[in-house]
């Protein structure tokens, strides 16, 4: 299963790279420093050497071992956010699985029909005079990152493989509000009732985006995905310009920063 994770590459979080650096500083030789310079130099990891560290870090015993060397792999940082960042990628991969076998069994146009219409989707209809209408969640979390879900990497299928915000069509006989509380509900298990600010975006005549700003206080990893998505990730917007994200992301996160700051 793990072997279709290998060679990609997760951007480390600033946070963590500053500590090694600061480490590096105090400690420019010796056991650990190689590793750190890798980590402060690159920026990025593979999946393989996200492995390595965290065989590192499950066998590093404080007790008699080089705490040093800890720090200089990032320490508890670093081991927490490699826990997470596996764990979310290793489920990923499982519910990409099972949303391949389902789709499989149906046509590509009875997928497209029972499945949700996803965020920022453009479909062209000749027989609506009106645009269609999507509902999109900007939500924030306690440290200003923003959720993004990676849709499902399945052929046919908007936006297949890349990051993507919250959202989808707004259904007849529902507002917009009615249906961003809901496809969050459904792609994410989150229940939020409250939006800080709201903004319309519309790139073209025949689609318009009602987006919805809000904070979410619980917990980063209480997320539930549905088949639609693989993994979540809570990204600062400087991090989300180095990930393959559906196209336009960046005009949504650029106006939602504005209205949540």
């Amino acid at each position: 299963m793990n072997s279709q994770l290998y060679n990609n590459e997760y951007r480390i979080p600033d946070a963590i790279i500053n500590k090694v650096k600061a480490k590096l500083m105090s400690n420019p030789s010796g056991d650990g420093v190689k590793r750190a310079k890798t980590i402060a130099n690159n920026g990025v990891i593979t999946y393989q050497n996200l492995k390595r560290l965290k065989n590192f870090f499950d066998y590093f015993n404080p007790q008699n071992g080089d705490v040093a060397q800890f720090e200089l792999a990032g320490g508890q940082d670093m081991k927490n956010w490699i826990e997470q960042t596996l764990n979310t990628e290793r489920k990923g991969v499982e519910i990409s699985k099972d949303a391949k076998r389902e789709v499989s069994n149906n046509t590509m146009s009875d997928a497209r029909a029972q499945s949700s219409v996803s965020n920022l989707r453009e479909w062209i209809s000749e027989s609506d005079s009106e645009p269609n209408k999507n509902a999109i969640a900007v939500i924030f979390n306690d440290e200003k990152e923003i959720l993004l879900l990676k849709r499902a990497n399945i052929k046919g299928m908007w936006g297949a493989g890349q990051w993507a915000l919250v959202g989808g069509r707004v259904e007849e006989g529902e507002t917009s509000e009615v249906a961003v509380k809901r496809e969050v509900k459904e792609e994410t298990g989150l229940k939020i009732n409250v939006f800080l600010k709201t903004f319309t975006l519309q790139r073209r005549n025949e689609s318009i985006e009602d987006c919805f700003v809000a904070k979410y206080d619980g917990d980063d990893d209480d997320i539930h995905l549905n088949d639609e998505n693989t993994s979540y990730g809570w990204f600062t917007p400087e991090e989300i310009k180095f990930i393959d994200t559906v196209p336009n992301l960046m005009d949504y996160i650029n106006v939602a920063v504005i209205n949540y700051e």
